[in-house]
Formats: structure tokens, sequence, C-alpha cells
């Protein structure tokens, strides 16, 4: 039998929200199901506790729900609360781990916009009756909405009962740290500093990062790195002990101030990267450290002791606090009111370097439709791109490969349109706050057709919307090496320029033509 830590948690802490209004509910009788798109899979049982709603998948196909339109309009800007109880026979495990069990709302980000598919991880294996809460953040103008419920990717039975949604306000649930009207301010340093386009540095400190790397990457143009201090690759369950992971914190010091040291001679600028939070990250991708006080204090610690060595160091860009957080409704510690904590803890040490702030859902461009501005000076909004991940990520771990860009993925047609639309929220949030904003990561894996056209988009948008950013990654995995070619065998460097190394040539060299620095 098979749970998702996201359900046990979720219900753990829902005495922690506020009350909800109910807006719908199904019982699933014949009745109740008046609407909803049974297809010739859904049938309903009526047992002695009440009506059932039974999926058993067809073996021959990938999609087996039913389904229902659902008018959104109502709950833009909301949170929906989502609740059900499911039990489980013999539903096979789905080779992604996304799949299985579906209990899901889509809806169209905007007309035209990219599809959104807000769901728990999905169950498989046997159960008894479960009980499932997950929490929807709505768009400000979501379209074409549908509850789905069954199976996707997997065999079996599912069933279903005592369905409800509930709406909450947003405010509630994500709570600012700043009241309404909370202005950006920028200091004329941080203001008037000139473009920064750089690159993701190695994940390891070695011989040649002094002596080659940097001295390399300054050659093509660059005139930024994120340094990145990373071990484990965010492996569940890891960086338990809180003694032991501010000792390896100690133990980076050395060579941050080497790769400073160097980034000044070379005329170049580092972002500061704490990739790994103590307390590491759950299954679902949350972070250990928005459950458990001591992993805040730690990593508050953490940032203590970074600030302390290297604090207004001329070549430092700025304190990047957590690498792509993620948060479900619920946590008892908030994804931002903690980086504020860290903010507050660097200032009291260094009142000058900016702080850089990530948003929620692995620092995604949409979650920057709920992210609030903090109130302190000179305070950076990173955001990462790797929209749309079925292309940028196919052939990574167990993901099928999906074709090239521009193409259809997940449902849309990708260019360099759907690319605007998708960075479309941090737009917003850059013109309404005066933010000054930061793509710390972007990438597309080296052997997905069509790479270089999309670098070239999303690095045209970066430029036209005039934020900094940095290409993932410089001399890290050879998946992401723009020095690689896009055979996927080949671990060899290429003897010429690759296609996507052209693009990013192209745009670092902006950091020395004239009219190009701001």
């Amino acid at each position: 039998m098979k749970f998702s830590p996201l359900l046990l948690i979720t219900l753990l802490h829902m005495s922690l929200l506020p009350a909800a209004e109910t807006i719908y509910r199904c019982d699933f009788s014949p009745d109740g199901l008046k609407g909803w798109n049974l297809g010739k899979i859904g049938t309903t049982e009526k047992t002695p506790e009440g009506y059932v709603l039974k999926v058993t998948a067809d073996p021959s196909k990938v999609h087996n729900k039913v389904s229902l339109p659902f008018d959104l309009a109502p709950y833009a800007g909301k949170v929906l609360r989502m609740s059900c109880q499911m039990k489980l026979d013999g539903v096979t495990k789905p080779p992604h781990n996304w799949n299985g069990s579906k209990f899901m709302l889509t809806w169209r980000r905007s007309r035209n916009g990219p599809m959104q598919y807000q769901h728990p991880a999905g169950l498989f294996g046997d159960t008894g009756w479960t009980d499932v809460v997950y929490y929807a953040i709505i768009d400000d103008d979501p379209t074409e909405g549908s509850l789905q419920l069954g199976l996707e990717e997997s065999n079996g039975t599912i069933r279903f009962r005592n369905l409800q949604l509930d709406v909450l306000e947003r405010a509630d649930v994500l709570p600012a740290v700043a009241p309404p009207g909370t202005r950006v301010i920028y200091t004329d340093r941080v203001r008037q500093e000139v473009r920064r386009r750089g690159m993701m540095s190695p994940s390891v400190f070695s011989d040649t990062t002094i002596t080659k790397d940097l001295p390399d990457l300054r050659s093509w143009g660059a005139n930024l790195i994120r340094w990145q201090l990373i071990r484990n690759w965010s492996k569940v369950g890891s960086d338990q002990d809180v003694g032991e992971y501010l000792a390896w914190v100690k133990a980076r010091i050395p060579e941050i101030r080497q790769v400073l040291d160097k980034a000044q001679q070379l005329g170049m600028k580092v972002v500061l990267d704490l990739h790994v939070p103590p307390g590491g990250r759950r299954e679902n991708g949350e972070m250990n450290m928005f459950y458990d006080r001591k992993f805040a204090d730690a990593f508050l610690e953490a940032w203590r002791l970074l600030a302390g060595a290297v604090k207004e160091h001329p070549a430092l860009y700025g304190y990047d606090l957590i690498n792509e957080p993620v948060q479900k409704i619920g946590a008892p510690i908030n994804y931002l009111v903690l980086q504020y904590e860290a903010a507050k803890a660097v200032r009291e040490i260094d009142p000058v370097t900016p702080i850089i702030i990530e948003s929620n859902d692995w620092d995604s461009a949409k979650a920057f439709s709920y992210l609030h501005v903090l109130p302190l000076k000179d305070v950076i909004y990173q955001v990462h791109m790797y929209e749309p991940s079925a292309y940028t990520h196919q052939g990574v771990r167990r993901r099928p490969l999906s074709g090239a860009y521009p193409g259809n993925f997940i449902g849309n047609t990708w260019n360099k349109e759907k690319l605007r639309q998708a960075l479309q929220p941090v737009r917003d949030f850059q013109l309404k706050h005066n933010a000054k904003i930061y793509v710390g990561e972007f990438s597309v894996i080296r052997w997905a057709p069509g790479g270089a056209q999309y670098l070239e988009d999303c690095i045209s948008l970066f430029e036209e919307y005039g934020w900094d950013w940095s290409y993932h990654a410089f001399r890290e995995w050879s998946g992401w090496s723009v020095e690689h070619s896009s055979d996927r065998k080949d671990e060899s460097p290429s003897p010429t320029d690759t296609d996507r190394k052209k693009v990013l040539l192209k745009y670092l060299q902006r950091n020395h033509q004239k009219g190009q620095e701001k």
C-alpha cells in the first residue's frame, strides 16, 4: 500500500487553517452525478454507507477518468480545498510518480494560456478508504475548468465517495509579511547596477575552478555566476543532522572566498546560492524545514555563518536564500515568512548586499501570482524557467522523449508567445511593484530537438523585460551542457561550438557592448 506524505501532512495541519465556504458536494448518487461524463468506465454503487463512484481502468487506455465541467471564474484568485475518500483495488504503479490515482482540478490560465493540473501525488496499490485533501491555488483569470476522477497510466479499480470543494481566501492561507501597499525600494547602488548575464556554477569546487573555469566563463562574456552550495541533490531524507549540516556549510566558506576573490579580479559578480536546505526534502518536494522548527533555525544559522564570512564583498551580487522552495498549504512555517526571517538575520550582519527571494512551487513563474514583497530595501525577486518541463526535461530520469520545440506539449502549442504567457505572472509582479527580476535558472536538456530556438526565445524575453539571468549550468552535468552536442550518447565536449552555445555567446557578449549595460 502506497500513501503520499502530502495527504497525511495536510490532514495533520488542517486545524491551522481558517474556516472555508463549501461550494460543491457530490454524494455520487444518480442525481448527484448529473452533469458528469462517466464514459464507459464510471459506474455508481449503492452501499450501506451511501453511494460510491467506481472507475475501472480499460487496460488499452492511458487515461481512464470521469469528468465534470467546473466554472472557476467565481473563485479567481482564491484557494480551493478539494477533499474526498478513495479506495484502491489492484492499482498498478504508474511509470510517472505524478500519475496513478487522479483527483484533479484542471483549468487554462487565461484565454489560450497553458493548462494547469492540480492534484495530489498519485496513490497506487491496495488501500482501505483513505481521506485525501489537496489545496489548489486558482489563477486570477482561470478558464475551462474541469474536475476529473480516475486513473492515469495505471490499471485496476478506484472508488470515490464524499467529494467536497471548499473555497478559502488566498490571504488567509498564504499570508503577506508586510502591510498592503508596501513599496519595493532600491538604493541607487542597486537600481543603477549594470545588467547581469551569466551561468550557474559547477556543482563542486575543483582544482580548475579558479585557474580555468571562471576565466573561461568570463571569456564567453559572462559577468555573473550563481555559485551553488550543493550535495545529496535533494535526496529524500537527507541532511537530517543539524550539527553535521552546519559543519558542512562552514567547510565550504574557504572555497566561497576564493570564488569571490577570483570573480572580483575578473570583473564578475557572484550570487551565493544555498542550494540544499537543512532537513532535506520530502517525497513530494516539500522542505522539512517548513514543518520542523529545528531545521528552520539551522537554516537561519547557516545564513548567519555565510553572511558573517563574506559580508559586503565587492564581488557579491546577492544572497540567494532558498533554492526552489516547495510548501503546500497547511505547513506551519510559511516559505516566504522563513525567507523574511533569514533576510533580517542577514541584514543584521550585512546591511548592504541585496537579498534574493524565490517564489513557491519550485520558484515557478505561476507562483508569482501570489508572491508578496518583503518590507526591506534591495530585495531582488528570482524565478526559474523550465516550462514546459515535458520538453526541457525529456529523457531525464524516466521522462519520455517528447519532441521538438516549437511544438505541442501537455496539450498546448509551445512557442515564444506561449513562453511569454507562462512568464506573465512574473512580468505582472515586476510592473506592479517596480521590482528587479533575476532568472536564476533556465535550461533545456541538450538532446531536446530545437533547444537553440528555445534558449533564443527565452533569453530574448528576459532581455525585453530587462531581467538579469544565469543559464543552468556551466560544467556541471553534461545533460545541461552547451559544450556538449545533442548526441545523448556522446559524453565528450564538442570540438566546435554547439548551436545552443552560440545563442548564449550572442547574448553574453552584450555585457561588453556599449549601451547594453543597463
